[in-house]
């Protein structure tokens, strides 16, 4: 049974009701322009890209992502055969990868590049 006091919260809720915790969450709630004409953002070249995306690399990954590409996948087993790595090594760097989407698992672990 609802109590009388959680009545207009649970109503609320209902009509999809966001908790706000900071000015963040209503400026996330605004429409794209709107964002982007309050806090525009600086536009970068494909170098400074390029060197960013390399920065968040970790060694493991950057062994792993210069053997994958996005013609062709290769194998798991190939890719632990080339970079001397453990297979657990490799196959928690390449879950990180995909998770980030800079890389997608095929059928049979294989691993392709996702365009960037």
């Amino acid at each position: 049974m609802t109590e009388a006091v959680s009545f207009a919260p649970h109503q609320l809720i209902k009509q999809g009701a966001k908790l706000v915790t900071g000015w963040e969450d209503v400026v996330e709630e605004l429409p794209t322009e709107i964002r982007a004409e309050l806090f525009p953002v600086e536009a970068t070249s494909a170098a400074e890209r390029a060197t960013l995306f390399e920065q968040a690399l970790s060694p493991t990954e950057k062994k792993l992502y210069e053997l994958i590409r996005v013609e062709a996948a290769i194998h798991v087993d190939e890719l632990v055969e080339a970079t001397g790595l453990s297979s657990s090594e490799t196959l928690a760097s390449l879950c990180e990868m995909e998770m980030r989407g800079m890389i997608r698992q095929m059928p049979g672990k294989h691993f392709v590049r996702n365009l960037l």
